[in-house]
């Protein structure tokens, strides 16, 4: 598939970790599926014509894996090289924060919850999770549950360093937004990284600040101390303030975020922009040659390949070279030498194909 390619050229080109890429069968009603544990990233799909429920559908899950291997700024590219791919629909987005902690670790937040001093607004129900020893001790690897699973916005915390068997005493707490809210965030943070990107700031520090605006908006924990044991007062969310424990991990210094210095791929950029200015163009070309080679008998992938293919030929025969091979010295040094040669033998071919589409 062009967009696994296009998956496997960023891991390439922005150096992060990959691995052998396990096909199998897909989940949730998908036929395939590439899996490539070491970066996080697993792709379902079902090519069209394929027996399922998802015929010419496919399904990106990038895990938690691959953003722990990136910085600010390579999630940020990759955020936005996903988004003008699109169109499709992002159907589950979340968010997380983890503070090193000894004294507010998942311990402290149950019993803080049971005893009625927190609440988060918009969550009646809160579900501890986990096992307590036999002096009745709460075990430090218990989690915390707000809300419902199959709810729009769930919540989470826990403790990180005993889920990962490594690393100094620290709490994570997350939110897994789905439905309307994952759709709404996945716009608005790319509004807002466009927005910001205009004012002079770095994507990556944008990124940060969104992620922990929507953090502390979607987990909105007040300090109900002052009712404790008693029926909460009908505006008690009116009333009552963040906890200081929760209150001091938003600060604004989150904005003053440096990203690790490293050189955006140009390509990557001129693709951006490409596609969201002369993306529309390209999209009805390719639509009316399809319909062209359909009205001349073509059908099925034929058809397709053949508008496809005509599109990307005209891109190639008129692309200015010492651009392109530009664009090839950001690779790494081991291919550039066969990129050229595929792109010389490419050039050949689309130029044969043109030559004959006008005779």
């Amino acid at each position: 598939m062009e967009f696994a390619c296009l998956l496997e050229e960023f891991q390439r080109t922005y150096e992060l970790p990959t691995g052998k890429v396990v096909r199998d069968r897909g989940l949730q009603g998908f036929a395939f599926s590439a899996v490539d544990s070491p970066a996080g990233l697993r792709l379902d799909w079902t090519s069209a014509g394929e027996e399922g429920t998802n015929q010419g559908f496919f399904c990106l899950q990038v895990k938690g894996k691959w953003f722990t291997a990136a910085d600010g700024e390579t999630a940020a590219d990759f955020l936005q090289l996903l988004e003008a791919y699109g169109p499709y629909r992002c159907s589950r987005f979340d968010f997380q924060q983890t503070t090193e902690t000894t004294e507010f670790l998942t311990p402290w937040w149950i019993q803080q919850f049971e005893a009625g001093n927190l609440r988060v607004i918009g969550k009646k129900n809160f579900e501890p999770r986990g096992l307590i020893d036999v002096d009745g001790l709460i075990d430090a690897g218990r989690t915390l549950y707000h809300g419902s699973r199959t709810s729009d916005r769930f919540i989470r915390q826990y403790d990180k360093h005993l889920e990962s068997k490594q690393g100094p005493p620290r709490r994570r707490d997350e939110i897994e937004a789905k439905g309307h809210t994952a759709r709404e965030l996945w716009a608005s943070l790319h509004k807002e990284l466009v927005d910001q990107e205009q004012h002079g700031m770095a994507r990556g520090a944008t990124l940060h600040a969104f992620s922990k605006s929507t953090i502390r908006s979607l987990i909105p924990i007040r300090d109900t101390s002052r009712w404790a044991g008693k029926p909460l007062p009908r505006k008690w969310t009116e009333m009552s303030k963040e906890p200081n424990s929760w209150s001091t991990l938003f600060s604004d210094e989150a904005l003053a975020v440096k990203p690790r210095q490293r050189t955006v791929s140009s390509m990557l950029k001129s693709y951006r922009y490409a596609t969201t200015n002369f993306g529309a163009a390209v999209a009805a070309t390719a639509t009316t040659r399809l319909l062209e080679e359909q009205q001349r008998g073509a059908e099925g992938h034929d058809a397709d390949w053949n508008a496809y293919s005509s599109v990307v030929e005209d891109f190639i025969t008129a692309a200015n070279e010492d651009r392109v091979f530009a664009f090839f010295n950001e690779a790494p040094p081991s291919q550039r030498k066969e990129l050229r040669r595929l792109w010389l033998q490419m050039v050949s071919t689309a130029g044969t194909n043109v030559e004959a589409e006008r005779d």
